[in-house]
């Protein structure tokens, strides 16, 4: 039997994923799209925009490298297969759009691709922000290895113009939720838009419904903020969620609040690994309390590095195969 690729939902027992790396790392330059970033992470924008990270501040990238491998330790512990992308390999790729937007991004594995069903969709060219376009020369020869013997559908999203503008196709992993036949999006002007959940829509045809949601612009993906986190039960913040489609509104819900002094709404970004066990960030007790309430075991890691970079535990992992 070939490789399996196939994800139906949120919650089925995950198999196999992808997780991003730490290596090539450049601060990118600031633009509007990059208003959920922290006061810290803006003003590193405009100061450092363009700079290897590394030399910028090696202490902290040691510390979000020893999470991110330590993350992937406890995947595989746990008994899921990791796959790496690779660090870029030529120059015309490490420069690819730095004329747009200097920067360089390869960290967070949801951002790769995403699986519906056996479709494995390519992401990068159509990402928001330029600077994190070039990740698709990262995950492409990992992926594409992956695929070569598996039945998998494999198609690539339609790549954004050089050009920066609102009006342009987005479309991002971190903004789509999965349940069978529902896909929930995400939408905001700071990563997927309307334009993109259109696409989406029109590329899986009438057996699937695309629902969006309107999020809150102060945060970079609705994963941050809202997460399938089970059959009848999510998580998420509902002042920074608009209205929840009518297949949500009746699911059960634990409430997250921004509590004063937290820098970043990541509470709901967590990553089931089925349906009685979760891993998520160790600074979020309340929601891990909320979990144990519902006889959920919960894993707790240190990630609030990964969490100034962007990510967390759900951000950080490209599914490739999850139970039905």
């Amino acid at each position: 039997m070939g490789t399996i690729i196939e994800a139906c939902n949120e919650w089925g027992k995950l198999r196999e994923v992808m997780v991003g790396i730490a290596d090539d790392l450049v601060i990118p330059e600031y633009i509007p799209a990059m208003k959920w970033m922290t006061e810290w992470g803006i003003e590193d924008s405009m100061k450092y925009g363009g700079l290897k990270a590394e030399e910028v501040d090696p202490d902290t990238i040691a510390k979000l490298r020893e999470q991110l491998e330590g993350f992937v330790e406890a995947l595989e512990k746990w008994g899921v297969k990791v796959h790496r992308n690779i660090p870029l390999r030529y120059q015309e790729e490490r420069e690819f759009l730095d004329d747009t937007q200097k920067g360089c991004y390869l960290l967070g594995g949801a951002g790769f691709f995403r699986v519906i069903g056996n479709t494995v969709m390519l992401m990068g060219t159509n990402l928001r922000l330029p600077a994190r376009r070039k990740q698709v020369y990262s995950i492409r020869p990992a992926l594409e290895m992956l695929l070569r013997d598996s039945d998998a559908r494999y198609m690539s999203m339609p790549p954004a113009s050089p050009h920066y503008s609102e009006d342009d196709i987005y479309l991002e992993n971190g903004d789509i939720m999965l349940d069978g036949k529902s896909v929930y999006v995400g939408i905001s002007e700071t990563a997927s838009n309307k334009a993109g959940a259109d696409w989406l829509q029109r590329f899986l045809g009438p057996n699937y419904t695309v629902y969006t949601i309107e999020k809150d612009s102060s945060v970079f993906h609705i994963d941050c903020l809202c997460s399938l986190t089970r059959p009848g039960l999510l998580t998420y913040y509902p002042e920074l969620v608009g209205e929840l489609p009518g297949p949500l509104k009746g699911w059960d819900k634990i409430e997250v609040y921004q509590e004063e002094g937290e820098k970043e709404a990541f509470g709901a970004n967590n990553l089931t690994l089925d349906e009685n066990t979760i891993i998520m960030a160790n600074q979020y007790e309340r929601v891990a309390a909320e979990y144990r309430k519902r006889e959920i075991e919960v894993i707790e890691l240190p990630l609030d590095m990964c969490i100034e970079y962007g990510s967390g535990s759900r951000c950080l992992t490209g599914v490739l195969r999850r139970d039905p």
